[in-house]
């Protein structure tokens, strides 16, 4: 009875600290005011860490091959801001932070798989929610944006309400790209740590409707991608009919919505900044000596005067900062992820860092990456059974959980 209790308390607390958690990583929150500071970073980092300790202690945590890859990559980027082009130190112990917590989430969401999942999915629910009703409100009610991040959070939002004869909505976010970027890499990562079920299907299908809903940029990119990792992780599962009705969706929201007319007003007729600075970016690199290439900008540097951290894609800004170093870490994750899960799949994956908005150094997109080392073929009890299974004593690789043949290996 005790060990009954003793599992049901733990299992509560897994699923309130992993919700904790992942609500601090994929909600960007900004200080107001003229003198804005990476606090919040520090603390979402710091507060994840610790609340997740525990579920590290109580079952101890393993060492996959995934975590080995992901954890090169990390410490290639702390090499650099170190050693070869360095920074302030709070920086680099921030990478490090959000590096291993990275790995926390990652062991817990085999550890914890329900919890995990059902973190999750609340979630992505509760973003897709407040965006509805947001739009709701918009369009049947107030006729103006009502600001749940001021609401809830005591900052703006950047939104528009007009925005080249549109309406742009971030829900609880803080800005329309933002929120589908956050959600796409969260809707992903739902794709691939939950089994097939009408619930999670429709849970999926509501995120990324939701994600049309910004209005934004980016939603036109994460959308078709999104759809793409469904269609192929559940080919042999999901019905016709669903695709149907998430297409009959999708259409009649670019037909109603006057999405189209907007894009095509704002990528063709004027000089925008999402399009603009991935130009920008792209020529500055190419421009660059060999030396420059080889050794990057740095991690303290945008690699162009309006290339900002987030705004080139996590894959694009990682190799410009670092060069020759940390592209091979990420060769190598690229190479990874074709060896376990075949190379549609693994392209499909690298699809969501290669665009994906995020500052480079954050958890989400480091679990991501986790994620997409792995292999799917196989549930969490079953790599758990076999990793077990393989690991006689006495060998170094092994006695550290890296059976024989470790680059398959999960």
């Amino acid at each position: 009875m005790s060990h009954l209790i003793a599992d049901k308390l733990s299992s509560r607390y897994a699923l309130l600290a992993l919700f904790a958690s992942l609500f601090l990583l994929f909600t960007p929150f900004e200080q107001s005011g003229p003198h804005p500071t990476m606090f919040p970073k520090y603390f979402a980092a710091g507060a994840g860490m610790f609340m997740l300790a525990p579920l590290v202690i109580i079952k101890q945590m393993s060492i996959r091959m995934a975590a080995i890859m992901i954890s090169l990559a990390v410490l290639t980027i702390l090499f650099h801001t170190i050693v070869i082009k360095p920074v302030p130190a709070q920086f680099t112990l921030l990478i490090l932070a959000n590096g291993a917590l990275a790995l926390m989430l990652y062991e817990a969401s085999y550890r914890w798989r329900k919890e995990f999942v059902i973190s999750v999915s609340s979630l992505l629910l509760i973003n897709a929610i407040f965006i509805i009703v947001q739009a709701v409100l918009f369009y049947v009610v107030t006729h103006s944006i009502f600001d749940f991040h001021k609401a809830l959070f005591g900052s703006d939002s950047r939104f528009a309400e007009d925005y080249l004869n549109i309406a742009r909505f971030s829900g609880i976010q803080v800005e329309p790209g933002t929120y589908a970027n956050y959600i796409g890499c969260l809707t992903a990562i739902l794709l691939l740590v939950a089994e097939f079920s009408a619930r999670i299907l429709w849970i999926a299908f509501l995120a990324v409707l939701s994600i049309f809903l910004t209005n934004s940029g980016s939603s036109v990119y994460f959308v078709p991608v999104l759809i793409a990792l469904m269609a192929y992780l559940w080919r042999s599962k999901i019905r016709m009919v669903h695709l149907l009705v998430l297409i009959v969706a999708i259409f009649a929201y670019l037909f109603f919505s006057g999405v189209l007319n907007h894009l095509e007003d704002r990528f063709f007729e004027h000089d925008d900044g999402s399009l603009s600075h991935r130009v920008e970016g792209m020529h500055a690199y190419m421009t660059q000596s060999i030396e420059e290439k080889f050794f990057g900008v740095g991690f303290g540097s945008d690699p162009c005067v309006r290339c900002y951290y987030q705004d080139i894609g996590v894959a694009f800004n990682l190799v410009t900062r670092g060069g020759a170093l940390v592209t091979l870490a990420l060769v190598l994750i690229l190479a990874r992820s074709v060896a376990v899960n075949g190379p549609i799949l693994a392209i499909i994956l690298f699809l969501i860092p290669l665009n994906e908005k995020m500052f480079f150094y954050e958890a989400p997109i480091w679990l991501f990456l986790l994620l997409s080392s792995t292999s799917l073929r196989a549930s969490p009890m079953q790599l758990s059974d076999a990793s077990a299974s393989r690991r006689p004593a006495g060998i170094f690789m092994q006695d550290w959980g890296v059976p024989n043949n470790w680059w398959l290996s999960s």
